[in-house]
């Protein structure tokens, strides 16, 4: 079971895409969202299971200590297409987010990372569905179809709560409330 560290998104902002979620599920598409039980959210590191606890800790305190809640806006979907294709939301990369990413690899330089979760590699994003039946190359199409019509209900978000988690079944080890604050972004970062 490894660990992740994610930045969650508000209430309001996670309704829409708990209802992407459902429509999802319902249309036969994908429940592994619904089923995962952890609220819509932007994932900044994966440390696999032998990682220090004790560590990741100590960096996810340090940081909570520093951040201020951000805004997030969601512009559209996007997809990793290997090795099954992932759906997502994608936010508008900011500043902002990548220095919180950025900040977080650094105090865990010390401890090993998924590599898709590192500085310059990283992809922000929410996932919506993985997958699809193998060699059913009509499933994204049919995952668009079913979501086209929700997009409208998406609304900005506010990334306002740190969290490190250990993961299937999630389990929250941590948990940071974010304050809001007009803090100069390099004092919240």
């Amino acid at each position: 079971m490894p660990y992740a560290v994610a930045l969650r998104l508000d209430a309001a902002a996670a309704a829409p895409i708990e209802a992407m979620w459902r429509a999802l599920a319902a249309a036969g598409l994908h429940d592994d969202s619904l089923a995962l039980g952890y609220p819509p959210h932007l994932t900044l590191s994966i440390h696999p299971d032998a990682a220090d606890a004790a560590r990741l800790r100590e960096a996810v305190d340090a940081c909570a200590a520093r951040w201020t809640a951000i805004d997030v806006s969601l512009a559209g979907f996007g997809v990793f297409a290997a090795p099954a294709p992932v759906l997502y939301l994608a936010p508008v990369v900011t500043e902002a987010l990548l220095l919180r990413q950025r900040r977080l690899a650094e105090a865990l330089a010390d401890q090993a990372c998924d590599p898709h979760y590192r500085p310059g590699a990283w992809v922000p994003h929410v996932t919506l569905a993985k997958g699809g039946p193998t060699g059913d190359p009509g499933w994204l199409g049919r995952a668009l179809d079913t979501l086209g019509p929700l997009a409208p209900a998406l609304r900005p978000a506010r990334a306002e709560c740190l969290e490190l988690v250990h993961f299937r079944p999630v389990t929250v080890l941590q948990s940071h409330h974010l304050p809001s604050g007009l803090a100069h972004a390099a004092a919240s970062v």
